[in-house]
Formats: structure tokens, sequence, C-alpha cells
């Protein structure tokens, strides 16, 4: 939980001002609102997987989203028992992540789940990932289990990226527009999921002020930019 703390989500401002009973309860209330977002964007990326199999026509893409409906389910059980074991504390779901996942699952079309999930939210939260693990202190339980998810995420953005690539670049002008609509709506949605005004909130902080400090911070648009950039490629492709 120490290395989330240290992530550059950490809430500067009052950090800064707290004392040492302060900050610990800060490090704990921030380690537990990381960990229920990726505990809930696998329980949604679990629901996706299933919807994959149901509506995707390909056979051989069925069999795959199939043991990656297993592999999500694993991660939820992983990051739950985490978090009620270690860090004690577990967070809602963000009201952006919500929204996201309601438009993904929404869409009657097959591709749609792929998008929303493969792409853009396990796209992101590889990239979170990676950079709670690389902060996180070495040989840790935080660290170990990132790791081990991380190597399941990179496959299932990698099945998101191959399946996509053939039929989009078969789709016409207006399915491709409302397509990048789709993606940049998203964006915004995972941009203001990284705020974490839960947190300020529960902690009785000043929810406006750190919001402006997220928003501004040199650290946290070097942070979001770090984070957006892993998925610009494979949009791209």
């Amino acid at each position: 939980t120490r290395g989330a703390a240290r992530s550059p989500a950490g809430r500067r401002p009052a950090w800064e001002a707290a004392d040492e009973s302060r900050r610990s309860e800060i490090r704990q209330h921030n380690a537990a609102w990381t960990y229920s977002q990726f505990l809930h964007g696998e329980q949604g990326a679990m629901v996706c997987a299933a919807k994959i199999v149901e509506v995707v026509p390909d056979l051989d893409a069925k069999f795959y989203a199939a043991t990656q409906t297993m592999d999500e389910a694993r991660h939820v059980e992983t990051f739950s028992r985490f978090l009620q074991d270690k860090v004690d504390l577990v967070y809602p779901i963000n009201t952006h992540l919500t929204s996201l996942l309601e438009d993904t699952l929404r869409d009657s079309r097959w591709d749609m789940p792929y998008l929303g999930m493969q792409v853009l939210i396990e796209g992101l939260a590889l990239a979170a990932f990676g950079v709670l693990r690389d902060m996180a202190p070495q040989d840790s339980l935080a660290k170990q289990l990132l790791a081990y998810v991380m190597q399941d995420e990179a496959r299932h953005v990698a099945f998101g990226r191959i399946s996509l690539k053939d039929y989009y670049s078969a789709l016409t002008e207006a399915e491709r527009d409302e397509r990048e609509e789709f993606v940049v709506d998203a964006c915004y949605l995972m941009r203001d999921r990284f705020r974490g005004e839960e947190v300020f909130e529960t902690l009785g902080l000043d929810v406006q002020a750190c919001a402006e400090w997220v928003d501004t911070s040199p650290l946290m648009i070097q942070f979001r930019s770090h984070l957006f950039s892993r998925i610009v490629p494979i949009v791209k492709d």
C-alpha cells in the first residue's frame, strides 16, 4: 500500500500538511481507492468478456473470450482478497467507470465490448498497473500481485487489438466515426476517473481544491500522459 501512496495520484497538498497519523490514514485510503477501482474494472472486464462469448461471431474468439472470463474472475478474487485482508478498506465503483461500463455493455454491436474494455479500460489499467508495480517496494505483495495480473492483461489487450484490426479496416466512414466518438468520450471519462474525488470527500478534504491540483499538477499531467500514450498505438492500429 505504501507504493500506492507514492504514486502520481498522491494527494500532495493534503500530504504536506499532515502529521504521521494523518499520512497513514491518507496512505490507506489512497491505496484502498486505487485497488478498489482495479477490482471494479476487473469485475466489468469479466462481464464484458462473458458478453463477447455470447455475441462475437467467430468460434475461436468465443473460446478465447471464455478463457479471459476465467482470468478476470481470478483477478476479481485476487484484488478482493488483497483489499479485505491487507488494505482493510474497500471503495465503491467510481461513477465515471460505471458510465463507461454501461455504455460498453448497452451497445448491441459485437465489437463495442472489445473497444470499450480490451482497448480502453484494459489498456489504461495495464499502464496503471505498470506504474504501481514499478513504484512498489521490492518483493512486496502488491508488486507480485500486479506483475501476475499484468501477464494476463497484456494478452487481453493484444486479443482486442488483433480482433478489431481487420474488422475496422472494412467499416464505412460513418461507422468508423461512431467508434471514434465513443473512444473520445470514453477517454474523457477515464481522465476524470483518475481524480479520486471519493477519497478527498471521505477524508474531509476540500474536494474542489484537491481536484484542481490533480487537474493542474505537472506530476499528474505527466502521469495521465503516460497512461493515455499507451493506448494511442492500439487505437491507431
